[in-house]
């Protein structure tokens, strides 16, 4: 099991005094070339051994002093309270010593992503659904629901759809696509979803749409979680409810194979979810709309209700699956 935080760093355009010349030959700090940063990277704060949450931020940095940490702003955020703690906390103990009153401001953009799971780290961008638009969510500072909150007597679900249809700035608009919760949780969610901001949206941009789950889970009872979220397609397969009776056939050759499918896992009335990262291909279409129709064979009621809203990984090979049903 992997527990890490990464992070990737890199200049911008910086203000200062250099010559407009056909090349423009950036300083030292201007290159970032003299960073001092601390030692140990953000490690992933995990809250239990089933704590398997994903979190990432993009930061703005801009430093105008040589011996003082930079400003932040966040341009990205869907990173849980004590994540952003741990970025911050990072940040704090950045220098640039060869700053100079020449080079003006420099500033950088850097990416810290948070994961505890065997599946592959998921992009900044996962949460793009409407191709090349950006989505720049900024979450809340603080803590989503389901972590600082009441004990519920049994498991809660909520799933949020979630519509950003104005500017930068304005709240934007939410219902329920599924709720197990009560009339307190889902104002919670819908007090702290209130706060979601999309700072590069623009006016007159078509509304973008997001869907996040919020969960509460008891505290006095153990529950069931994923010994591995990442899976071989026939491994897979043989999870899902009488495996021996499907039929198929796919050729992965014609789909830009091997390839990775995030899974995620519902049931009932919202449906499972399987998608690429990337832009949507059409060959692979009628095989995630196939994967998406299977049901995993939960062992009862209460297993699944803990599974629902997991995530899992599915590796495709370069093969062709052709299963006749027969056993």
């Amino acid at each position: 099991m992997r527990r890490f935080g990464w992070a990737v760093l890199w200049a911008l355009a910086a203000s200062g005094a250099a010559a407009q010349t056909a090349v423009v030959q950036k300083s030292e700090a201007q290159r970032l070339a003299c960073l001092v940063k601390p030692a140990r990277e953000p490690a992933y704060p995990a809250r239990d051994k089933l704590d398997r949450a994903v979190g990432g931020m993009r930061v703005l940095l801009k430093f105008t002093q040589p011996d003082a940490a930079p400003t932040v702003e966040v341009l990205f955020n869907a990173a849980r309270e004590d994540m952003q703690d741990a970025v911050y906390r990072y940040l704090r103990g950045y220098r640039l010593p060869c700053l100079t009153a020449a080079d003006g401001a420099v500033t950088a953009v850097q990416e810290f992503s948070f994961s505890n799971t065997d599946r592959d780290a998921t992009p900044l961008d996962a949460t793009r659904r409407d191709g090349d638009t950006p989505m720049c969510i900024v979450m809340p500072r603080r803590d989503p629901p389901g972590y600082r909150s009441f004990i519920p007597p049994d498991v809660e679900h909520v799933v949020a759809a979630i519509t950003f249809s104005g500017d930068g700035q304005q709240a934007p608009e939410v219902r329920f696509v599924y709720s197990t919760g009560n009339d307190r949780f889902e104002e919670q969610v819908k007090a702290y979803v209130a706060d979601y901001r999309m700072p590069c949206r623009k006016a007159g941009a078509a509304p973008q749409m997001l869907q996040q789950q919020f969960s509460l889970f008891p505290m006095d009872r153990s529950r069931y979680g994923w010994k591995q979220e990442a899976f071989g397609l026939a491994k897979f397969l043989g999870m899902t409810r009488e495996p021996g009776k499907l039929q198929a056939h796919h050729d992965f050759n014609t789909m830009g194979c091997p390839f990775k499918v995030r899974y995620s896992v519902y049931g009932g009335s919202v449906p499972n979810e399987a998608t690429v990262a990337g832009k949507p291909d059409p060959n692979k279409q009628p095989f995630l709309a196939w994967l998406s129709s299977l049901e995993l064979a939960f062992k009862n009621e209460r297993q699944a209700r803990d599974f629902f809203g997991t995530q899992l990984q599915i590796d495709v090979p370069c093969t062709v699956l052709s299963l006749t049903g027969d056993r």
